[in-house]
């Protein structure tokens, strides 16, 4: 797949989007086309672009970042864009049977962990086909840096981060696919979480959540299966 990943690979018009995207497709082994982009970017010309090229055949994805379905918070990150344009962009595209990916930030500022549930459960209701699902990273140079070195944002732990991340996988519609379960920070550029760059600690603590979970459920059953049936 050739992904274009970084920033919105919508904004152009559809004839430079074309050059663009014919010149990835042009690569040998490529199979399809992620494009990664904003919910307030997609006009109908650029979705029947990508329908177009799935009707040739090719595997394509639209990735949209909607970060968070709460308009308080994305006002408060400058996303510059509302839940309401992130609806209206599920909705044209499905009419064009686009597969749709979306992005989810967990532990956003003014939000407990728990809201990313309820974004979670709002936009597989709308019938999202993918969930990448990533946890905050404060950025050293960023206006949400300085808040966080004044304590006015709160750095989110690994154990609440898998929790959620645990509960959303148990609730998902069995037809959901996971595309990412979380996201790795660059040194460099990171100020916090520093857990977030231990991948590998992350998809443990989490595996271990979902064994957990799954013993409690065998448990449970075989409770049921154990006690005596009732003969009316």
């Amino acid at each position: 797949m050739a992904y274009f990943q970084s920033y919105s690979n919508t904004y152009g018009s559809p004839e430079d989007l074309k050059r663009y995207y014919d010149e990835a497709l042009a690569h040998p082994g490529v199979i399809g086309l992620a494009v990664g982009t904003r919910p307030d970017c997609v006009p109908d010309p650029v979705l029947e672009l990508l329908s177009d090229y799935q009707d040739q055949g090719y595997e394509v994805w639209l990735e949209l970042g909607l970060q968070s379905s709460f308009d308080h918070t994305l006002e408060q990150i400058n996303r510059g864009h509302s839940y309401d344009d992130y609806e209206d962009a599920v909705s044209r595209a499905k009419k064009y049977g686009l597969k749709l990916c979306t992005h989810l930030i967990v532990g956003l500022p003014g939000e407990e962990p728990e809201d990313s549930l309820v974004s979670f459960d709002r936009v597989t209701g709308l019938g999202v086909d993918a969930i990448k699902v990533h946890p905050l990273h404060i950025v050293k140079g960023t206006k949400m840096a300085r808040k966080y070195r004044n304590g006015e944002v709160r750095e989110l732990t690994m154990e609440s981060y898998t929790d959620v991340l645990a509960k959303m996988i148990l609730r998902a519609p069995e037809e959901l696919l996971f595309h990412r379960l979380t996201g790795s920070g660059e040194r460099q550029y990171l100020l916090s979480p520093e857990w977030s760059m231990h991948k590998w600690d992350v998809l443990g603590a989490l595996y271990k959540k979902l064994e957990a979970n799954e013993a409690e459920v065998i448990k449970s059953v075989n409770s049921a299966l154990s006690r005596p049936a009732r003969i009316k």
